[in-house]
Order: structure tokens, then sequence, then C-alpha cells
């Protein structure tokens, strides 16, 4: 059995969203959450990206507003047509307001 080594436990997700470019804001590519933390993430999509790239995510949760996070990319595995990525957050203030989305998108789901 492998030790966890997670600083946060993390949560099952399958919340779409955007990746953004963190200059200009704009949409890079799409990307789904596989799972969720108050420091991180795994997220998987088709877009290529760097280790160490800054990313902004953009999560829109049905009858909320978007919500938007910044992170970088800490890891990455390509799986057949689609990569693995963790993302580590930018900061917790963040996450924490990511985690009240996601649960607002359950209790409609």
């Amino acid at each position: 059995m492998r030790k966890e080594r997670r600083r946060a436990p993390r949560t099952f997700s399958n919340l779409p969203l955007d990746l953004c470019d963190p200059k200009n804001q704009a949409v890079i590519g799409e990307g789904r959450f596989i799972n969720v933390s108050l420091t991180g993430s795994l997220l998987e999509s088709r877009q290529p990206l760097r280790l160490q790239q800054p990313i902004r995510l953009l999560v829109q949760t049905p009858g909320k507003s978007p919500f938007q996070f910044a992170g970088r990319v800490v890891w990455k595995k390509k799986k057949s047509s689609v990569f693995n990525y963790g993302i580590q957050f930018e900061s917790v203030a963040a996450s924490l307001g990511y985690a009240r989305q996601s649960m607002a998108y359950k209790e409609v789901a």
C-alpha cells in the first residue's frame, strides 16, 4: 500500500472546466477535475501543458456565477489520448471558494 503524501484529503469530482491563460484569461482548452482538495487537484485534459506552467481554471456550475482560480502544473502523465495533471492551487482562499461551489453543484445535481 502506498503512503499518502497529500496535505489535504481529496474529493472525487467530475466538474467540467475551462483552462485559461493566466495573463489575458483567454480560454486555451477544456478539461475536468478527477478529484480536488483545498491545496490541489487532479485534472484531465487533451490540452498539452508544461511543468510549472501557471494556469487559470474557470469552473461553471449550474445556476451559479463562474468561479476562477489560479494554480500551476506540478506533474503530468500522458494517458492514451488525454493528459492527467497535478495542479497545485495558488491560494487556499481560492480553493475554498471552489469547494463551496462544488458542494452547491452536488446539491443541484
